[in-house]
């Protein structure tokens, strides 16, 4: 018995010491937690954490818990960096970042100095909301990720669907952000307006989230007489730009791209009734094991999901999936087998499958096209309206090609 006893102990003690010396993975959360893009900025940070709980509690990773810190960038570029470096030295070897595109390439650049200088510590960038089209064209790199999607992707959809429901209108006024993604928008409303036989009467970049009064720009919208206006505006501008056009009772047809930000549709008021928004997500999509989905949220923070968090909730499984995918056995983690883990995940969400595309690291998913109607079950806003879907498009349909801009180099 003795012997036995002490085998067990011994046994015992080699499970603890292994354990101890796993590498934990440390995930550096660089988020907009402050300033005005905070409120998208936490409105991803609260799935993501809550998806890494739930990995924890089924065992976690390489035999440890995995750890997730915050730092607050402030939603600027400068002060992503900044949060980067700290990140780093507190041991962080995955970055996970969403809102800024703008954010998203100074990451990117940081992470690829950084690897460079430090091979075999290797960081990567899970991001899942910076839509640029640049950052898996002509910045794509192996260490980034982005399950999010594109203006060309976000134009396409809402365009192709406007035209096919007949509320296109033959006259479109554009307005966006004047940084990568509001001007790769502006491009991507040109190409596909004319391309469903409409025209562009108008079009402006206005300076991202410093505008408190966008009357003047609703001004010059009313003047264009266009039919339809379609932006790719976020966070405050999209709130404040809905909130004039409601105030000057605008009678026009909007089509959107960040339409579920909390303040929006109330903003907008009954007459975005019959306004389009494209989204990766839906909640009124009655896709195999939705209402499981959304029940379990509501019960574990007290809300349903927006399509914000639904997409960082599913883009984590996915990551979920991809550690599922290797095994370092309790030793030292190596960010490039991570990495060719990442690029062979697949999750199963209601609304299709998710996953990876080898050649550029965009994400591959279906798109959802939704009017504004009262017809719907689930609410938003406090208000009597929610995202009806009118067009589901399958990821083959929805996703463009690979840029032959992107030259990934794979080490």
């Amino acid at each position: 018995m003795k012997h036995i006893l002490s085998r067990a102990a011994a046994s015992l003690a080699l499970s603890f010491a292994c354990a101890a010396s796993a590498e934990q993975l440390k995930i550096g959360l660089v988020e907009a937690l402050s300033g005005p893009a905070a409120q998208t900025g936490r409105m991803y940070a609260e799935p993501i954490k809550m998806v890494l709980e739930q990995i924890n509690a089924k065992g976690g990773f390489n035999g440890r818990p995995i750890a997730i810190a915050e730092y607050d960038s402030q939603g600027t570029p400068s002060g992503a960096s900044d949060k980067f470096k700290v990140a780093v030295a507190d041991g962080a070897r995955v970055i996970i970042q969403s809102a800024s595109s703008a954010v998203a390439g100074q990451l990117m650049e940081d992470v690829k100095r950084y690897n460079a200088r430090n091979p075999g510590k290797e960081v990567l960038i899970w991001n899942m909301g910076s839509q640029a089209y640049d950052l898996t064209a002509d910045k794509c790199q192996f260490w980034f990720f982005r399950v999010a999607s594109n203006p060309v992707i976000n134009m396409k959809a809402l365009v192709g669907a406007m035209k096919e429901k007949g509320v296109l209108g033959d006259s479109v006024y554009s307005i966006n952000q004047n940084y990568s993604f509001g001007q790769e928008s502006e491009r991507a409303i040109k190409q596909y307006v004319a391309e469903a036989g409409s025209k562009v009467v108008g079009s402006t970049l206005h300076d991202v989230n410093k505008i408190q009064d966008f009357s003047p720009y609703v001004a010059r919208i009313k003047a264009s007489g266009a039919k339809t206006a379609l932006t790719s505006n976020w966070a405050n501008d999209i709130i404040l730009l809905l909130r004039a056009v409601n105030d000057a009772g605008l009678n026009i047809r909007f089509g959107l791209s960040a339409f579920d930000i909390p303040g929006a549709v109330g903003s907008a008021g009954p007459g975005a009734l019959g306004y389009y928004f494209v989204s990766m997500y839906n909640l009124d999509t009655a896709g195999r094991g939705q209402n499981e989905y959304l029940e379990g949220y509501k019960a574990k923070v007290g809300e349903y999901p927006t399509y914000f968090r639904s997409q960082a909730y599913w883009a984590t499984q996915l990551f979920g999936e991809g550690l599922r995918k290797v095994d370092f056995k309790g030793g030292n983690i190596d960010g490039k087998r991570l990495a060719l883990a990442l690029e062979d995940a697949r999750v199963e969400t209601p609304m299709g499958t998710w996953s990876i595309r080898k050649a550029d690291h965009q994400g591959i998913f279906p798109m959802v096209v939704a009017e504004i109607s009262r017809d719907v079950k689930y609410k938003v806003d406090n208000t009597d309206r929610g995202f009806k879907p009118v067009k589901t498009l399958p990821s083959e349909t929805a996703m463009v090609p690979v840029d032959a801009a992107c030259k990934m180099e794979r080490p």
